[in-house]
Formats: C-alpha cells, sequence, structure tokens
C-alpha cells in the first residue's frame, strides 16, 4: 500500500526494516554525528589554556590581531563572538559540505540535541567566566536533562537510525528549487545557526554575571522542568499515534485522520508549546542576571517557529483523506497553549 504524501514528501514513519543498525550508511552516518563536533572541541580547548591560569592579557579591542597571542586574548575576552566563529567555520561549514556529499541536510536533526549543551559548556567552563554556580548548576542541569530527552525522542522516531530521512521541509525545497544545493547553506544551516547561537545567549549570561540566585531563577527552572514534562507527554502520545497507523496500515484498515485525544486534545502543537515554554524560561535566567538582551534568540526561534506550524498545518491540509478532519480539528482546538476545546466544535469529531 502506498503511503499518504502531501507536497510531494512522504509522510508518518519510513520503512527502515530493509535498513541494518550495522549497516554501512548507519555506521557512517554514526561516525560523522560523532566527528562533527570534534574541531570546535579541541580549538576552545586550546584556546582556553592558551595564556597560564591567571595571565590573560587585557582586551586588545575588535581590531584586525597582529599576532597568535593578540588574537587568542582578543577571541577570549569576547566569547559570543569566538562562539560564533566556530560554529560558522567548524560546523556550519561541515554540515553544508556532508549535506552536498549525501544530498540530505539530516544530521542538523540530531545536532539540534546536541549543539545547546557544547555551547553552554564553553561559556561555563570559559576561563574568565564567573557565574554565580547555583544558578549555573541549575541551568545546565535541566539543559542536559532536556537534551536527554530530546535525542531520545529523535532516535526513537527515526527506529535509531542515522541520516534516513531528511526533515520535510527541506526535502520539499531540495525537490523544487534547481540551485538548493546554494540555497540550502543560507536557508539550512544560516538559519539554524542563528536560532541555535541565539537559544543559547542566556548561558553567557549565567557564566559572565554573576548576579545572586533568587527567586526568579526558581520560577525559570520550575517552569523550564513544566515545559519539558509537557513536551515529552506530547511526543510520546504522538508516538503511540504514530504507531497505531502504522499497525493499522499492516492490517489494511483505516488510519485516524488526526490526533485529538490526550494534551493533543488542548493544543494542535503541544510539543512545541513545551519546547518553547522551556526555552523562554531559559531566556529568563538571562534576565535574572541582568541582560535581556539575551532573549533575542529566543524571540528569532518563536517567530520561526510560528512560519513552521502554519507549514505544518498546511502540510496536513494537502492530504485528502486528514482534510476534513482536521479543519474541524482546528476550528475547535488551541494552536500552542493549551486550553479548553471551543464549544459548539465537539460534535464535529470525526475520528475515522
Amino acid at each position: 500500500m502506498a503511503r499518504s504524501s502531501a507536497f510531494g514528501i512522504e509522510i508518518g514513519y519510513p520503512d527502515l526494516r530493509d535498513q541494518p543498525l550495522l549497516g554501512r550508511r548507519n555506521l557512517l552516518n554514526v561516525a560523522l554525528t560523532l566527528w562533527v563536533p570534534v574541531p570546535a572541541i579541541l580549538c576552545a580547548i586550546v584556546l582556553f589554556r592558551w595564556f597560564p591560569t591567571g595571565s590573560t592579557p587585557p582586551d586588545p579591542g575588535l581590531v584586525w590581531p597582529g599576532s597568535p597571542d593578540q588574537a587568542a586574548a582578543l577571541l577570549l575576552h569576547h566569547p559570543v563572538l569566538t562562539a560564533n566563529l566556530f560554529f560558522f567555520f567548524l560546523v556550519d561549514l561541515q554540515f553544508w559540505i556532508i549535506a552536498l556529499v549525501q544530498r540530505s541536510s539530516w544530521l542538523i536533526d540530531p545536532y539540534w540535541t546536541l549543539l545547546p549543551p557544547l555551547l553552554a559548556l564553553f561559556y561555563i567552563a570559559h576561563p574568565l567566566a564567573d557565574p554565580d554556580w547555583t544558578r549555573a548548576t541549575l541551568s545546565i542541569a535541566i539543559l542536559l536533562i532536556w537534551s536527554l530527552r530530546l535525542t531520545w525522542n529523535y532516535f526513537r522516531r527515526e527506529r535509531w537510525r542515522f541520516g534516513h530521512r531528511e526533515d520535510w521541509r527541506y526535502a520539499k525545497m531540495r525537490l523544487e528549487r534547481r540551485h538548493f544545493w546554494l540555497e540550502q547553506f543560507f536557508v539550512v544551516q544560516a538559519t539554524q545557526h542563528l536560532m541555535l547561537v541565539g537559544l543559547s545567549l542566556p548561558f553567557w549570561a549565567i557564566a559572565f554575571r554573576n548576579v545572586a540566585f533568587g527567586a526568579l531563577d526558581v520560577a525559570c527552572f520550575v517552569f523550564a522542568a513544566v515545559g519539558i514534562a509537557v513536551a515529552r507527554a506530547a511526543d510520546n502520545q504522538l508516538d503511540r499515534f504514530m504507531l497505531e497507523n502504522e499497525a493499522r496500515r499492516t492490517r489494511g484498515e483505516p488510519k485516524i485522520p488526526v490526533l485529538d485525544q490526550g494534551i493533543w486534545r488542548t493544543s494542535r502543537h503541544p510539543n512545541y508549546f513545551g519546547e518553547q515554554l522551556f526555552w523562554w524560561s531559559i531566556a529568563a535566567f538571562g534576565v535574572a542576571c541582568g541582560e535581556p538582551w539575551v532573549a533575542m534568540g529566543t524571540a528569532f526561534n518563536s517567530v520561526v517557529l510560528a512560519a513552521v506550524t502554519v507549514m505544518t498545518e498546511r502540510r496536513m491540509l494537502a492530504v485528502p483523506e486528514r482534510r476534513e478532519a482536521f479543519e474541524a480539528y482546528r476550528r475547535r482546538t488551541s494552536v500552542w497553549v493549551p486550553w479548553w476545546p471551543r464549544q459548539g466544535a465537539a460534535g464535529a469529531r470525526d475520528r475515522h
């Protein structure tokens, strides 16, 4: 039986039964995943050890350095600039080259779970950092919990295969755009750069602004934990829904067109809501450190996610067997924030 498709892109879980876990493709992609951060990590270690402890020279200013020592001092005194330079030259370009060779931007997905912790640790481990360690410990701990949860969810969704499916948005662009090989550096790598480095900016404030730990920090931690819990519940329910529909397809039964049970009854995108609640809580840590500007990365991420929400819903509406049920679901259900279904629309439910 053919799979449903939207915009010419296969939807649902990929059939990976013929892709062995220890096959050459999977092992190669595992190696690529492990390799990508290595150059940046090594460069950070070299930079942090360039000068003996306590002997870092004064900031030479944002001028072209005249010597390796001056360059090292410049990079140490401007960690946000350094993070962006390392990310551009050692991550973005690698992602682009791998995508050109493999004709897939799959590597972005697993690195969404890995790059924020690496950036946060870059700031916290910086030799000039002077954080409030209670705030730093709690914020790093909740970030690592977020990363572990999202990593687990990604590989569960992919059935523990690496790189066997590209994000449908990029796959769609690859089919439609003749010069996507060039455009993808800006559409994929540069955009993800802004989002990931931007989301991680609060950890710069946490590392370099030693403000006393207080009630706002406690609230940030609690709301971040709630965001993780909401996203986890939504992803678990979505996983069960997708597996049930795969089982129905195998049995020759009609699929359930829309997930509208559990937390999905109160929000059309509860996983997005959980993620946004988490990242705005992290941004609030930066605000607690007296640096509200670091929330601009979170704001940019929210704008992008709003656009992704529109694209996702258009994709759902493009599937004929789902259109009617999803239109009814949209009429009665909140977009992001979980809320009670709208009165008068409940009778429109038609899940079969």
